[in-house]
């Protein structure tokens, strides 16, 4: 096998123009009126305006790059443009044969590729001219980039070029040609952290086919600093992905004073698209390190090796020094904490924990906080949470988050519609209709209301019930939770005050089949409990019987999860007494019951309104009702039934990634196969525990009840789970009207792995507990 050439020490091609202007005729079919050469490190590049008023960029490559480096880099702009149109790099123009490339013999005698592709428009700019948000722009087209390239591979992708940052260590060979002993030795440091801290940990990160040359030199900008174009896939090969971060951050970034604050901005914009994983965040530093230290070296070895094209070699050398002064002068360690931080989208600095405690306290003194001694946090992703120390938690709590924390789709989509546009809804625009299609598409029910959170929806939902029954009556159950507004509390007997108890709303036993007055051992159970239905209504009198509101779960009366004949029984009732049927989804919605997407569905039933809120953008506010159009008929038209924020576009960019996630990602299924998984644990957790009385529960949303022997609820031993759990870094809850039943809804994306230490630290808390 022939030995690969260094494409670094090979000498870069010299054609006239004259046999460059016969090559284009002869090969390309193109007739050049003038030829404009481009700066270049190893190929020869020029600018052609053809006769017939085109403009086209003309590659000669170095002969060290073979065939197959060629095509890789065409199959990998074909990739591009097939996956992500929008990015603008260049489309290769085919030879007169329709290939690719053509062969040359040079006038060396060496054969040589050409290549014709299209001219980009645009100008090279210097970062000293950038804004802020020209960097995070620049940031986040690393990352397109990256994602564009994630799916491509090649067999010559294994191309071995110093420019690789996973090859830094060969450096060293090289640097007797850095005649300054004060900057060899600087990089002899840089070299020497990157052999003991990065080096081993390489082959563990993701990796994939990178462009690796994300520069200011082939990245162009318009006029409004806005990326327009993309060029130079030389140094294209396969390494870690982070990597691709770190070369975007020293090259784009070194000769400016803020370098180091700039690269915050660089490196938010790439997350805002592409999260990194904690280890390759906290590389990242040594990686620009690596990257500035190849650019000292390598300037200083290939200047002198062609001295003609020294400038060009050499112009970026003055900027990566600076860069490492500034990175030596602050600590490598600070400057690896403040990117990891920026990875993460965090501050630079966290407030002590006392601290922002007792500021709080202060400023928000009707805030409530979980746990005796509160969880402060800082990021999360997927199903973790983290504090300031770097502590993760296992978030098993959590339905806000329903597709992960930090979800990158979700990020990207409002990351990206937060740039584009951000208004209300009073304005035409694709995505509340797309998401309002979306939604109904799912659902017996065809129209939609955007809003901002659960208890907007359900606050709407009652104004329509009662103007659709000329009513003002309504039926919940025994401990409820519907929402906050003047309206829902009344609706959310969980919240009430002692003693309280609106004039209008009547309440009905939740169904509790293991400690209620109707058990799951006896025959027709659930629809004994619908039965109660009957009775409330008649108890609202005078007001009238206007709506049901069920969470099919019945999440804050204890996780109850009745058979479907409960809400089959509740629905025939709540007709026949000519009431509306509202499903409020804003706990156990969006897929956690792993049967659908819609907790009401097993039932078979046909709400009359459906409510969603909570983890309908993933964090992001935004919540729907969708109701029935001959009830919202009932409501005037001069009626607005508006709301400044309530769809939006973020928010619903939002909500369409968040149901994308779900359908792409199979998280329904996931929630079903986990939760089964999860549940079976847990049963077994009782057979060793007396303490559980009871497990119960869909998909991930499961209920672990405490209990004495007599049944008794044991909420003191419950609240005691919890915080030792919290300590031992998982994070749950209590519910139910006497606080004793184990909250566990976690992230749709919880795993198996997740699920055992879930297990496994519950039942030595169970152990340990008393």
């Amino acid at each position: 096998m022939a030995q690969r050439l260094d494409p670094l020490a090979t000498t870069p091609p010299a054609f006239d123009p004259e046999a460059i202007a016969r090559i284009l005729r002869d090969r390309f079919g193109v007739e050049a009126s003038t030829l404009a050469p481009l700066a270049g490190e190893r190929d020869q590049n020029l600018r052609v305006d053809t006769a017939d008023g085109r403009r086209l960029l003309f590659k000669i490559s170095n002969p060290a790059d073979g065939l197959s480096i060629v095509e890789m880099q065409a199959a990998a702009l074909r990739h591009i443009e097939r996956v992500d149109p929008g990015l603008p790099v260049m489309r290769v123009l085919p030879d007169i044969v329709g290939e690719s490339w053509a062969e040359v013999r040079g006038p060396d005698g060496r054969n040589y590729p050409v290549r014709l592709f299209t001219f980009l428009p645009g100008r090279v700019t210097a970062n000293t001219s950038l804004t802020t948000q020209a960097i995070w722009s620049l940031g986040q087209t690393t990352a397109r980039l990256g994602r564009a390239l994630r799916g491509f591979f090649h067999p010559a992708a294994d191309y071995e070029i110093l420019w690789d940052l996973t090859h830094a260590a060969k450096l060293r060979v090289l640097l007797n040609h850095v005649s300054d002993a004060a900057r060899r030795s600087q990089v002899e440091r840089v070299l020497d952290r990157f052999e003991a801290r990065v080096e081993p940990v390489l082959p563990t990160l993701r990796a994939q086919v990178i462009h690796a040359d994300m520069s200011l030199d082939n990245v162009l900008l318009d006029d409004d600093l806005r990326v327009s174009g993309i060029v130079d896939f030389g140094d294209m090969t396969h390494a870690p992905l982070v990597c691709d971060l770190a070369v975007s951050v020293a090259d784009m970034l070194h000769g400016r004073d803020d370098a180091i604050d700039a690269a915050e901005a660089l490196i938010g914009g790439y997350v805002s698209v592409t999260l990194l994983e904690d280890e390759e965040a906290g590389l990242l530093a040594d990686l620009v390190a690596a990257r500035l230290a190849t650019e000292v070296t390598v300037a200083a070895w290939h200047g002198g090796l062609y001295p003609d094209n020294a400038a060009y070699i050499t112009s970026s050398e003055p900027g990566a020094r600076a860069f490492l002064d500034a990175i030596e002068a602050m600590g490598f360690d600070a400057v690896t904490r403040r990117f990891r931080d920026a990875c993460r989208g965090l501050p630079y600095r966290h407030s002590d924990t006392g601290a922002l405690l007792e500021r709080r306290r202060r400023a928000l003194p009707r805030s409530p906080l979980f746990y005796q001694h509160p969880v402060h946090l800082v990021r999360g992703e997927g199903v973790w949470l983290f504090g300031p120390d770097d502590r993760r938690y296992l978030d098993c709590y959590n339905n806000v988050p329903v597709v992960g924390h930090g979800h990158p789709r979700v990020v990207r989509a409002v990351a990206e519609q937060q740039r584009l546009l951000a208004t209300h809804s009073r304005y035409l625009h694709e995505a509340i209709v797309e998401l309002a299609e979306r939604l109904k598409a799912t659902l017996p029910l065809d129209a939609v209301l955007v809003v901002n959170s659960g208890s907007e929806a359900n606050d709407l939902a009652w104004r329509i019930a009662r103007a659709a029954t000329g009513r003002a009556g309504a039926v919940v159950s025994a401990y409820a939770y519907h929402g906050l507004t003047e309206a829902t509390h009344a609706l959310s007997p969980e919240d009430w005050a002692k003693g309280e108890l609106p004039a209008h709303v009547a309440t009905v036993p939740a169904p509790d089949g293991y400690r209620g007055p109707y058990r799951r051992d006896t025959g027709g159970w659930a629809e004994r409990y619908a039965a109660h239905i009957d009775g409330a209504a008649q108890a609202l009198g005078g007001h009238g019987f206007a709506a049901i509101y069920v969470d099919p779960a019945f999440t804050a009366d204890g996780i109850l999860v009745p058979p479907p004949a409960y809400l089959a029984q509740a629905a025939r009732r709540t007709r026949a007494l000519g009431g509306v049927l509202i499903a409020d989804e804003v706990q156990a919605g969006h897929g956690r019951y792993g049967t659908g997407l819609w907790s009401f569905q097993p039932s078979g039933i046909e709400p009359d309104m459906v409510a969603m809120g909570k983890p309908m953008g993933n964090g992001f506010p935004v919540a729907a009702l969708v109701v029935r159009s001959q009830l919202l008929a009932a409501v005037p038209e001069e009626v607005e039934l508006f709301s400044t924020f309530g769809g939006n576009p973020v928010a619903c960019a939002a909500a369409l990634a968040v149901l994308a996630v779900i359908e792409d990602e199979g998280l329904v299924a996931n929630a079903a196969e986990i939760g089964s998984y999860l549940r079976q644990g847990l049963e077994a957790l009782a057979g060793r525990h007396p303490v559980i009385g009871d497990v119960r529960g869909e998909g991930l949303l499961l209920g672990v009840e405490l209990a004495d022997g007599d049944r008794a609820p044991a909420a003191g031993r419950a609240g005691r789970v919890t915080e030792a759990m919290r300590e031992r870094g998982i994070l749950i809850s209590t519910t139910g009207p006497a606080g004793n039943v184990l909250k566990i809804r976690p992230p749709l994306v919880f795993q198996r792995e997740h699920a055992d230490l879930l297990l496994q630290t519950l039942g030595d808390v169970l152990a340990t507990t008393g």
